[in-house]
């Protein structure tokens, strides 16, 4: 069986990038829409809903995508344009799953509260054999090139 190579720090900011942006856009338009829509039915109940919904889609939204796409065919739309996939450590064809893909995209952000477990979960593929991140490492995935 041919070994598969590991994709590189480059390609994995690529694809984070891309993500983020596409995310946070649509992301940014909904929460947009629910809000002035929250904001013109005030004093109804339609504003608790509307508010609700946007809150909804900021702290979940984000997960949720990575958790989806992740799950099963182990690409977001950035790892699609990078050609890069999340597998299992081990089984480098299977996708890592519904579990294992939600605790990936939900424990990063925690990082990040501490600020130094968040930038060193990002840096750690610049000198991990497998070039994994912590969140990575923490489910068994690794990300390599398809």
């Amino acid at each position: 069986m041919e070994e598969n190579t590991y994709a590189g720090f480059g390609q994995r900011v690529r694809a984070a990038l891309l993500d983020s942006v596409l995310l946070y856009v649509i992301s940014g338009v909904l929460i947009f829409g629910l809000s002035l829509f929250a904001f013109r039915s005030s004093g109804s109940p339609l504003a608790g809903v509307f508010s609700l919904l946007a809150l909804l889609i900021a702290y979940f939204g984000p997960t949720a995508y990575y958790t989806i796409c992740c799950a099963e065919g182990g690409q977001t739309l950035g790892k699609m344009n990078g050609s890069i996939a999340v597998r299992l450590d081990g089984d480098e064809n299977a996708p890592p799953g519904y579990v294992r893909s939600l605790i990936r995209a939900a424990v990063p952000p925690f990082m990040w509260l501490l600020l130094i477990p968040g930038l060193l979960d990002v840096l750690w593929p610049l000198w991990d054999r497998k070039k994994q991140t912590l969140h990575d490492k923490l489910v068994g995935s690794v990300v390599i090139q398809v």
